[in-house]
């Protein structure tokens, strides 16, 4: 009697199996037409100006912060001292 109580208390208690959601892939874009809106759009992107660099200042090996003009000499006395960040002129 034990045993078949014990039997149908596992048997009730086991999770039920689902199916699994079927994966359908996504249906993929003309790549013609993304093609023709990068050329029509081409036309509205203005020119790219170049700003002239004064130099900036070197932070650690590689990391370097560009100014357009030059910052006094107190500003670079400071900077270097507080912070340790060195001026190099645009050469």
């Amino acid at each position: 009697m034990e045993k078949l109580i014990i039997k149908e208390t596992l048997r009730k208690a086991k999770p039920e199996i689902t199916k699994k959601k079927e994966y359908k892939p996504r249906k993929k874009k003309d790549e013609s037409s993304e093609v023709e809106e990068f050329v029509m759009r081409a036309n509205e992107i203005p020119n790219i100006k170049v700003v002239k660099q004064a130099g900036s200042y070197k932070i650690g090996k590689s990391f370097h912060i560009f100014f357009e003009t030059k910052p006094n000499v107190i500003h670079r006395f400071f900077t270097k001292l507080f912070f340790g960040w060195k001026w190099h002129d645009q050469k």
